[in-house]
């Protein structure tokens, strides 16, 4: 019925022997070839962002003049929504047109909050500084976006005293359709921004600075009519300028995005910049691209900037879907991945559709996913805009249950800081259910995130955690899946992820009889484990998916039966291929191999199948450690007395040429001496 290994069966009289000196020479504590190291995974590396907008109250608060309560609560719930899709990043607007939602002694409070430019909100709080320390709470980035040269917006209420219009009329200019616009060719106009944006980097914890596409003002809002910017050229002209006019003013913010980005970094160079662009540079690049020509209106050569490196990341609105053909989403991110010569992160725009269609989810998702594969070494997008995902649960759960299931770190910036933190300290405490992880750093400073991961039988996950956070708990199994490893890592602010402080817990988890349909066993002599010894079952190879529990029933009817009349199954615990332990015979009693050595004290832990034939892999290997480690500790056995049946018995190749080198070249014995100290370690803490 079944064919056993020798020390199972009787019936067996003849065992061709494998010679020991046969197998490979493989360093000591080490697996041989083929075994690769059971190391975590890294996480997931993707930026994940959604703007906030405040202009108009498109996404908060939800309209001007709501309490200080009111405000929170809304920020609360967007920024809960975030961390519990998953995403990385928020890209919060504080500055949409020459205004503030923060303190600031440059720009008055913002219309937007308070219905009234210039009031502060009642009772006082400082919306950013809440917005930043929110956002960190969560693990989130946040990004403040301003709008560098837009000083008036027409739903921004009437022009106050304090508004720059008033306060400073000499850098800004009147346009048809209402708004009123800083003159970008002014230096007093980049002193200013400079200014507004350094005051920003210098106050607050930020992690980014963020621009939009606004530069120059698209031509409608001049009724078509071109920028009314003669008087600063005419005195450019005056004193010699040569360039044509378009040059002039694309001069005038190629030198205020340098300006910029240099003092960014000699402030804190860890705070990103970045630009989104209106997503296509010019008609004809690449050439089925056709449209809107924003070198040319809005005289902004962002191609320049992504060449030169003058920014951190580049966001390129390409709200297109995949389909159009003159502004197809995948042909215009192809076209900017080829102008990143610089290798700076390259996170697209994406903004396709309101309407809660599955083809609209479907495209958002498409769009996720080539981004993906156009950049593979730094993939993301940001989403325009926040509304389009809470107001969008279809949506917003097929990211979730899609691209977004796992949570990502933002991928590095190494130009900026290529140098990663140490690793952390860790510690266990076993509870009854649980794990508790603590984790200590020399340079708690140096670290923004921290990244546990963990694994449950062969399956890798793990959780990213604000810096604030030094401990989790975890459950000691998962379904049939013990828990046997444990790593932490730390992550500073430009993305560095240090090594991996790994850690093997001595938790087993034991299936039981009942899992398995045992029947009660037959009294037998009692014993006092003293040694443990390892044995295959010796059968039929046994897959990881096929029904281990089918098996152990099916040996036990049969030793129980009349051909051997044994009082139960003959080993102690078993272990099935997929790494699942089950309770065999009770320890206590005395095994019944038909062995030519005395079982009696002797622990018999056997592998479900023939290890003859079938593979051994590290996830196996660990949970032998472990369960062997557990054993010692709980019967009080020394690990010197670790062994297998061929160790007892001339006449067997039992446990199988695929586990019995890593015996003899004492990998188990030292991996189980090494789990043994960690325990005696974790219960002096």
């Amino acid at each position: 019925m079944f064919t056993r290994c020798v020390s199972f069966f009787a019936l067996i009289a003849v065992v061709s022997m494998i010679s020991c000196s046969s197998q490979k020479p493989v360093a000591h504590n080490a697996p041989p070839a083929g075994i690769q190291p059971n190391a975590a995974p890294d996480a997931v590396r993707e930026f994940r962002a959604a703007w906030v907008a405040t202009v108009a109250n498109i996404n908060w608060p939800s309209k001007p003049g709501l309490s200080t309560g009111e405000q929170q609560k809304e920020a609360i719930a967007l920024l809960d929504f975030l961390r519990e899709h998953h995403f990385n990043a928020v890209v919060f607007q504080v500055r949409p047109q020459a205004d503030a939602l923060y303190k600031s002694a440059l720009e008055p409070w913002s219309y937007y909050l308070t219905g009234q430019q210039g009031r502060a909100p009642e009772p006082f709080y400082d919306p950013l500084e809440f917005w930043v320390k929110a956002a960190h709470e969560r693990g989130l980035e946040l990004h403040v976006w301003l709008n560098p040269y837009r000083a008036h917006h027409v739903a921004g209420g009437p022009i106050s005293d304090q508004s720059l219009v008033k306060t400073k009329p000499g850098l800004v200019v009147s346009l048809k359709e209402g708004y009123w616009w800083f003159d970008p060719s002014l230096k007093e106009t980049q002193d200013h921004g400079v200014n507004v944006v350094m005051d920003i980097v210098k106050r607050y914890d930020i992690d980014g600075v963020h621009f939009d596409d606004y530069f120059y003002p698209y031509p409608a809002y001049n009724k078509n009519e071109d920028f009314p910017d003669t008087a600063s050229w005419k005195k450019y002209q005056q004193v010699g300028g040569t360039l044509s006019r378009g040059d002039w003013r694309r001069k005038s913010v190629n030198d205020f995005i340098e300006r910029l980005y240099g003092e960014i970094k000699k402030e804190k160079k860890h705070v990103k910049f970045g630009l989104s662009p209106f997503g296509i540079w010019r008609p004809g690049y690449p050439s089925s691209v056709e449209g809107f020509d924003q070198y040319e209106e809005l005289y902004a050569d962002a191609k320049l900037w992504l060449n030169k490196g003058w920014i951190d990341y580049f966001s390129p609105q390409l709200y297109w879907p995949t389909s159009r053909l003159a502004q197809s989403y995948p042909v215009l991110l192809g076209w900017w991945s080829g102008e990143n010569t610089m290798n700076r992160h390259l996170w697209p725009g994406i903004s396709v559709g309101r309407d809660t269609s599955s083809a609209n989810t479907t495209e958002v998702i498409n769009e996720i996913m080539i981004s993906r594969g156009i950049t593979p070494q730094s993939s993301g997008v940001v989403h325009w805009s926040m509304s389009s995902l809470t107001r969008n649960p279809k949506l917003s759960d097929a990211l979730l249950e899609g691209p977004y299931k796992k949570q990502a770190l933002v991928p590095p910036s190494r130009w900026l800081d290529n140098v990663a933190p140490v690793a952390p300290g860790i510690t266990l405490k076993k509870e009854q259910d649980a794990v508790i992880i603590n984790w200590t750093h020399e340079n708690a400073g140096d670290v923004f995130q921290w990244v546990v991961y963990y694994q449950y039988g062969k399956t890798w996950g793990y959780q990213i955690l604000r810096s604030g956070e030094r401990s989790l708990s975890l459950k000691k199994g998962e379904g049939k899946n013990t828990l046997n490893s444990i790593a932490v890592s730390a992550v500073d602010r430009s993305g560095n992820e240090s090594i991996k402080t790994t850690i093997f817990p001595d938790v087993v988890h034991i299936e039981s009889r009942a899992t398995w349909n045992a029947s009660e066993p037959r009294p037998y002599k009692q014993q006092v484990p003293v040694r443990i010894t390892v044995h295959h079952e010796g059968g039929k190879v046994l897959s990881d998916t096929a029904s281990a529990a089918t098996r152990l029933k099916n040996i036990q009817t049969w030793c129980m039966g009349p051909d051997r009349k044994w009082t139960d199954i003959p080993y102690h615990y078993l272990i099935a291929p997929d790494g699942t332990v089950y309770e065999g015979r009770n320890p206590l009693t005395v095994g019944e191999t038909n062995t030519e050595y005395d079982p009696s004290g002797h622990l018999l832990i056997c592998f479900l199948g023939n290890y003859g034939q079938q593979k051994m892999d590290q996830h196996l290997l660990d949970v032998l450690s472990r369960l062997i480690a557990h054993f010692c500790i709980q019967y009080k056995i020394d690990p010197e007395t670790i062994s297998t049946h061929r160790d007892h018995s001339k006449m067997t190749t039992c446990p199988g040429e695929n586990i019995y080198p890593y015996f003899k070249n004492g990998y188990v014995k030292q991996r189980v001496k090494e789990l043994l100290q960690q325990a005696a370690t974790a219960n002096k803490t």
